[in-house]
């Protein structure tokens, strides 16, 4: 039984994916300061935007769960 190496598009589609998994959380806490200041919102204001953004990710891993058990992994 041979192994066939992972095509390099796949390869490409992992890391961009493992990548744009740290994006979000690390893009609020550095661009927040001018995102703040050039929208004249108040600093709590980034509770909203951190809320906003786990239940976007609880949602969606929810939905891929019913997806991949209707789909399947294959």
């Amino acid at each position: 039984m041979s192994v066939t190496p992972p095509r390099a598009s796949l390869l490409l589609l992992a890391y961009l994916a493992f990548v744009s998994l740290g994006l979000p959380d690390g893009l609020i806490g550095v661009g927040w300061p001018s995102i703040r200041a050039d929208l004249g919102v108040p600093t709590e204001a980034v509770g909203l935007v951190l809320t906003a953004g786990t239940v976007g990710y609880l949602t969606s891993s929810v939905l891929a769960g019913f997806t991949l058990a209707r789909l399947g992994v294959g």
